[in-house]
């Protein structure tokens, strides 16, 4: 009798250990998964970003004019930027849509800016998007 109870007693343990370690190994998949989330990079364009903050002057006078009169404008006149900073602006066929692409006379580096905004009777859009290129 008392070598049943314990041998009962030993499965008893053995199967309690065995169900702390897979709830310890959850556990720990589960804060590696939150910082994993947390860590995630997802960013939004807008007036914090960094990234276009040398051409912020730009979409300021773009964003405005377009609150104003209902459109984008055709070109741009007298907005100061960073000097050394080249910059092109277009506008699609459309209207619509935005590009500003500059280019710094330092470097190779050229940089790419569009914003789309389609405005209708029931819904609204707007997207974003930046991108980076060496020539």
């Amino acid at each position: 009798m008392k070598e049943r109870f314990l041998n009962v007693l030993k499965w008893f343990f053995m199967i309690l250990g065995v169900l702390f370690l897979i709830q310890l190994l959850l556990i720990i998949g589960a804060f590696i998964g939150l910082f994993g989330f947390a860590k995630a990079d997802v960013s939004t364009m807008g007036a914090g970003n960094s990234k276009i903050k040398e051409i912020q002057p730009i979409i300021n006078y773009v964003e405005e004019y377009q609150m104003q009169n209902g459109k984008y404008p055709e070109k741009i006149e007298n907005v100061k930027v960073k000097k050394g900073l080249n910059y092109k602006y277009e506008i699609t066929k459309n209207a619509n849509c935005y590009t500003i692409t500059t280019k710094k006379e330092k470097d190779n580096l050229t940089t790419q800016y569009q914003h789309c905004k389609v405005s209708s009777k029931n819904s609204n859009s707007s997207s974003e998007s930046y991108i980076e290129y060496n020539n």
